[in-house]
């Protein structure tokens, strides 16, 4: 019985991390709205700038990084307007929310 149990409190506790892990929205539009930032930061800083020697080269980097700036606001929004207009504007306010939050503003 207790090996059962245990059993049963590993494949909750994996199941768990690999949830609380996941890059994406969870229904929870303050915390999703903070996981968003924190991917727009993860963006930031992977940003490697020593490659660009032309003007053209720039402009090349910025489409790209804007891309993937769009896409990942998209996963975001799109996923609560499948929830609704209600929620949507809950997930628009809490990344308002987050402009006075210490950690991302």
């Amino acid at each position: 019985m207790k090996i059962k149990f245990l059993s049963i409190a590993f494949a909750l506790f994996i199941a768990v991390l690999f949830t609380a892990c996941s890059k994406g929205p969870s229904g929870d539009p303050a915390a999703d709205a903070k996981q968003c930032a924190t991917e727009m930061i993860d963006l930031m800083k992977n940003v490697d700038v020593s490659n660009l020697k032309t003007a053209e080269d720039a402009e090349k980097w910025e489409k790209e990084f804007s891309k993937q700036v769009e896409d990942l606001q998209k996963k975001y929004e799109d996923f609560y307007k499948e929830k609704g207009e209600d929620k949507l504007k809950e997930f628009q306010k809490a990344v308002e929310d987050l402009e006075n939050d210490p950690e991302i503003g």
